[in-house]
């Protein structure tokens, strides 16, 4: 089942909470896209072909998405030069940080 989305491009199965789809849509979806300009960012997570990963490169992914918000370097600050209201608050990094926890367990437990 996809989750319902701000962004109906995005397509990830599985139960995502709509303040954690907001996030995604304002902060990430600009660049981890297939409609992003910057083919390191798509090549690396695009959130529109979620669902042909590999469950080893979700469990991945959701440990790095996490790692890069906890560190700052994401969104980057070339980008928020730009677009300076993407830049994610401290309540958001945690919480993208408590989802992408609870997703990997989820994911593990179905495998």
């Amino acid at each position: 089942m996809l989750f319902q989305s701000f962004n109906s491009k995005i397509k990830m199965s599985g139960e995502i909470p709509d303040d954690i789809s907001k996030v995604i849509t304002t902060s990430c979806y600009d660049c981890h896209s297939s409609d992003a300009k910057s083919k390191d960012a798509k090549d690396a997570l695009n959130f529109e072909t979620w669902d042909d990963y590999r469950l080893t490169k979700k469990v991945g992914l959701l440990k790095d998405i996490c790692k890069m918000v906890e560190e700052g370097k994401m969104p980057p600050e070339k980008y928020l030069g730009f677009k300076p209201d993407r830049k994610l608050s401290e309540e958001s990094k945690k919480l993208l940080c408590e989802w992408t926890n609870k997703e990997t367990e989820r994911l593990m437990e179905g495998n």
